[in-house]
């Protein structure tokens, strides 16, 4: 989860059912696009916390914050229908575990998820908007985009760095 302005987002899940969630859900994200092999992503902080520019479906611009703890990218619904990314219609809900209780969201499916040169295709995304986050921030890019990618941070640099792992 993440902490925006001393509030935790979301709270921890119990870790039997995130390994269950995970494992299914991660299984259908797609493959790492063509010319993602390494990619150096510069990062801007706000509210202590990292944000990345990241390009939907080759058209769409959003800031999300970078949470590698969180099993899924979440968007916010106002992105998911600029972007044009409807609700999964194969697993159309889940339960997420927020700080402030228990919420319903839509799964979605992400055409294409861009950032830098790293890309992935048919990405799952939670369609959700997170309350409280920082002006002008989308969502979280979480694992569901970060799990074929080495992921290092340097923070000296303010820059993401992602590598592929599977070509």
């Amino acid at each position: 989860g993440v902490v925006v302005g001393g509030q935790a987002i979301f709270s921890r899940v119990p870790l039997d059912q995130a390994i269950l969630t995970a494992k299914a859900s991660l299984a259908t994200s797609g493959k790492v696009t063509r010319g993602s092999e390494n990619s150096t992503i510069p990062l801007e902080r706000q509210a202590g916390v990292w944000i990345a520019q990241v390009e939907f479906n080759d058209l769409h611009q959003a800031k999300l914050i970078v949470d590698t703890g969180a099993t899924f990218t979440t968007i916010s619904e106002e992105l998911a229908f600029d972007a044009g990314i409807q609700s999964d219609p194969n697993n159309p809900n889940i339960q997420l575990y927020t700080a402030g209780g228990n919420v319903q969201a839509q799964m979605g499916i992400a055409p294409r998820i861009r950032v830098g040169n790293a890309g992935r295709d048919h990405v799952r995304v939670v369609i959700h908007t997170i309350p409280n986050l920082p002006e002008g921030i989308d969502g979280l890019l979480g694992l569901s985009f970060f799990d074929r990618f080495m992921v290092r941070l340097d923070h000296s640099q303010r820059q993401l760095h992602l590598t592929s792992k599977s070509f």
